[in-house]
């Protein structure tokens, strides 16, 4: 097994662990916010599909995110540039509505890209910093390591928030 297994693995399982934690959830439910300082699921997949996005397209590939390449904003209504990073409660709150299988589309269309991306990769790859002039040592490695523990981190707080209205293992 390689890095490349590993990163493929965990990118399956915190999907699948997503794909569970909204299963059958009601809009209603989606954008349940538990005070009025904290955010909802939509708010929660919407960021997670747009970091993926953002970090494997656009800084470690530099190009088109596919939210943008494809269309996908404007299907959304949502902001062509944003992903929800240092949103007030008031842009959360407001964010609007949409269809999760629809966006649960979207972050399947990123999730090709990332294991297209992913599969190109070499071991010299991992060292190559792609943002100098910003993070002048920040990896490919690293960013990877990021994605996948930011995204982990995501999926615990849709469940947790499903959890908070419906209840343990429900």
């Amino acid at each position: 097994m390689d890095f490349k297994d590993i990163v493929r693995a965990a990118l399956n399982e915190y999907t699948e662990e997503l794909r569970k934690a909204i299963d059958g959830l009601t809009a209603e439910e989606r954008r349940f916010q538990p005070t009025p300082h904290s955010h909802h699921i939509d708010f929660v997949v919407w960021h997670m599909a747009r970091v993926e996005d953002s970090w494997i397209n656009g800084v470690a590939q530099g190009k088109d995110h596919v939210w943008i390449r494809d269309g996908w904003q404007q299907k959304f209504g949502l902001p062509e540039r944003d992903g929800g990073y240092g949103f007030t409660v008031e842009q959360v709150a407001n964010l609007p509505q949409f269809d999760i299988e629809q966006m649960m589309s979207y972050y399947d269309a990123v999730r090709r890209e990332t294991l297209s991306y992913l599969d190109g990769l070499s071991h010299e790859d991992l060292e190559r910093i792609p943002l100098p002039e910003r993070r002048a040592d920040y990896t490919i490695a690293q960013m990877l390591a990021h994605v996948l523990v930011e995204e982990s981190q995501h999926v615990g707080q849709v469940a947790y928030l499903r959890g908070m209205q419906r209840g343990i293992n429900a």
